[in-house]
């Protein structure tokens, strides 16, 4: 019992709570509001709250509204029981603290029965439908593990939860941390592990040193596993169903990408241009929504060391009408290819400009052109 002293009312105030955890099993559990309980309870307030019946009880189908119930104990871990598992419950104060009458039960996470993230049901004995389901857990009261070999079992989990018996948990290592579902995804906190006193090698320590951190996130395990859900595993990068490897100076074994092809579902390759491809046919580039070009914006360094300055260049504008011109026809020409046949240029010799030439202007502000006066120097 602990003993604290309320600021406002300066009155000791006694936190009882019965130092005994005491284990039920679970009969029903409120996971939404659809619960023909969950407006008696609270509504939304009552996701949680699990209908309980002692383990001594050998009466299965307990209707719920005639069991007690119990809150979880714990408000930032949502890990829920499943109907037949085993849980610890105990009983203290609750929000009503300061009536110090009112108390409540919490309950603490399923008891580990099977030794399996899947489920760790414990029906009583007439709450199992089959003499093959009584079997399994006789084996296991024998002092083997729950195995079951037939292909399913009669032992009522849920509404809709459904048994998978192939699903296994994973093989733990020295020093790891694991968190594991029931349906075969994880998260293992682990690291490289060299050692001749290991008996199953895993597939990410075949570098680096002992104790160099990785992080494996699984979704699913691999569907080439045999059917033996008792027997762990450890994860398999080709084989789960999706993954993702956080590794440090690991070499994953055997690693096979998905494609060794560059295409990829819903996505388009551009591949790369020559200058001269790109000067007579560009491809068009990302759009940048601030400038509306159709090029990548590029880094200009400056001499001094400073920051880049992001500017976007120039797109060249080819002369495709007039290249294509050439190429359709060679011997077609324009003005900077007019041929004056027999033209000799030697000094003091007045120049003879094709026809089609026109005159840009003197350079004044009729125009910023040439100067019909030319220099004649000699060497």
């Amino acid at each position: 019992m602990a003993i604290i002293r309320s600021k406002k009312s300066r009155e000791q105030i006694s936190l009882n709570t019965q130092s005994r955890l005491k284990a039920v099993r679970v009969l029903d559990i409120i996971l939404d509001i659809n619960h023909p309980l969950a407006s008696e309870y609270g509504n939304y307030d009552s996701i949680g709250t699990i209908f309980y019946s002692d383990l001594e009880g050998n009466i299965p189908n307990v209707n719920p509204k005639d069991a007690p119930t119990a809150s979880p104990l714990f408000s930032h871990l949502k890990y829920y029981p499943l109907i037949n598992e085993i849980v610890l419950i105990l009983t203290t104060n609750d929000k009503n603290i300061y009536d110090g009458k009112q108390k409540t039960t919490y309950y603490l996470p399923q008891v580990n029965m099977w030794g399996h993230p899947h489920h760790n049901a414990l029906p009583t004995v007439k709450g199992l439908e089959s003499e093959q389901s009584t079997n399994d857990y006789k084996q296991t009261e024998a002092g083997l593990v729950r195995q079951v070999e037939d292909g399913g079992t009669d032992i009522t989990l849920g509404n809709y939860f459904q048994e998978k018996l192939n699903i296994k948990p994973l093989l733990p290592y020295e020093g790891d941390m694991i968190l594991e579902g029931r349906f075969g995804n994880s998260i293992r906190f682990g690291s490289t592990n060299i050692s001749s006193d290991i008996s199953d090698p895993n597939g990410w320590s075949d570098s680096g040193n002992t104790g160099d951190p990785i992080t494996i996130i699984r979704n699913g395990q691999s569907s080439v596993l045999d059917e033996k859900g008792w027997l762990p595993t450890t994860e398999d990068i080709n084989g789960d169903a999706s993954s993702i490897y956080l590794t440090s100076n690991q070499r994953i074994r055997n690693f096979r990408q998905a494609s060794p092809y560059m295409n990829s579902w819903d996505a388009e390759y551009i591949e790369p241009q020559t200058i001269e491809q790109a000067l007579l046919n560009p491809t068009p580039g990302p759009i940048n929504n601030s400038q509306n070009s159709t090029l990548e914006e590029v880094p200009t360094f400056s001499n001094n060391n400073e920051a880049p300055i992001i500017s976007t260049p120039t797109q060249p504008v080819p002369e495709a009408d007039e290249l294509q011109e050439v190429v359709n026809n060679p011997q077609a020409t324009n003005e900077s290819e007019d041929i004056i046949p027999d033209q000799v240029v030697q000094k003091d010799t007045d120049i003879q400009l094709p026809s089609s030439y026109q005159n840009p202007g003197s350079g004044g502000s009729g125009g910023g052109g040439a100067n019909m006066e030319f220099e004649i120097t000699s060497n």
